[in-house]
């Protein structure tokens, strides 16, 4: 099977064109990711330490986590994109806004406080005579869970926007102390229960068995770690039939589609049904950071817009495929990217 068999040339540009009408929002954790160049050639010996300091020549910063699915929503055209979150009143959170606003990404709704810290990552690069390596990592992370106030004040926005939404991707993407705390993932179920227009699409790491009402986009890791937690995929490369047990499993837990990625060999669909969805093309080197929030925001456009969950995967497939040719960057994809990559698939038929 061939990825244009899941979603023919008509389908695709009719869902392009409806996106440039679309609102959808994502809703959680919003990261800052910094890439900081330390020219290591400038660098002398302290005075304090008998270390060497890294003389920071260069920085670029870029949306990171939930903030990556949403740039990568206003990239695939979608009229509008609003994000949901709570960020601190700090530096990054004040650089994070800048940024998603510079990419035509709603802020309004993301709130600060003082008592929170703006999740960020910085990569620091040195860079010498004729080479470079990475230093370790530095992470801003908040030490502890959200408050109750700020919970409700977060639901309350989400509440307030979501009916004019026709999608919303949920990013629930940190281990602990993220903003999807129980109590706002219990919100989030009422409200996919009483806006049944809107199509709700979870992305979470370790807690999507807890979902409900909503479209689940685990990997296979995920996907077999929600039914068995303590457990382990027997195979990297599973077989269909293995792949689809997990996700009917999970797809009757959740009452919705699930759709379970598979890496370079695409998509495995739970639709009432097994729908293999092959990937698309791709030519290495590849670099496949980021290209699950590829696949979320195209695969949460698609719904949003009328595709079927198969046709929707492969227009997921197609977006994760352009991304994940970009190397040293989380990468994104536009309308044209996507038409240029279908056509490739048309011709390797």
């Amino acid at each position: 099977m061939c990825l244009t068999e899941c979603l023919s040339a008509s389908r695709l540009t009719e869902l392009l064109q409806r996106a440039q009408t679309a609102r959808v929002g994502v809703m959680g954790d919003l990261a800052l990711d910094g890439y900081w160049t330390a020219d290591m050639t400038r660098s002398l010996l302290s005075r304090e330490t008998p270390r060497f300091p890294r003389p920071i020549v260069n920085e670029r910063y870029a949306p990171g986590a939930g903030g990556n699915v949403a740039q990568n929503l206003s990239a695939l055209g979608v009229a509008e994109v609003h994000a949901f979150s709570v960020l601190g009143e700090d530096w990054r959170g004040e650089i994070l806004r800048r940024e998603l606003a510079a990419r035509s990404v709603a802020v309004a709704a993301c709130l600060r406080s003082a008592r929170r810290s703006t999740p960020t990552y910085i990569k620091p690069v040195l860079v010498g005579y004729e080479a470079q390596q990475e230093d370790s990592r530095l992470d801003f992370e908040n030490p502890e869970p959200l408050d109750r106030d700020l919970e409700d004040a977060l639901i309350a926005e989400v509440a307030s926007g979501v009916g004019q939404l026709d999608a919303l991707v949920v990013a629930d993407q940190f281990e602990v102390n993220g903003v999807v705390t129980d109590r706002v993932r219990e919100a989030l179920i009422a409200m996919a229960q009483e806006h049944a227009r809107t199509v709700f699409v979870v992305d979470s790491r370790r807690r999507i068995a807890d979902f409900r009402g909503m479209v689940l986009k685990p990997n296979w890791v995920e996907a077999t770690r929600a039914l068995d937690p303590q457990g382990k995929p027997r195979s990297d490369t599973p077989c269909l039939d293995e792949v689809g047990v997990v996700a009917r499993a999970l797809s009757e837990q959740a009452r919705r589609p699930v759709c379970v990625t598979l890496g370079g060999a695409g998509a495995f669909v739970w639709d009432g049904g097994p729908v293999f969805v092959p990937a698309a093309p791709v030519r290495p080197p590849l670099d496949p950071v980021g290209a699950g929030d590829a696949f979320v925001a195209a695969l949460a456009t698609g719904l949003g817009c009328g595709a079927t969950p198969r046709e929707a995967a492969a227009f997921a497939n197609l977006a994760a495929a352009v991304t994940v040719e970009k190397l040293g960057e989380t990468g994104t994809a536009t309308p044209d990217e996507i038409r240029a990559r279908y056509a490739l698939a048309e011709a390797m038929r």
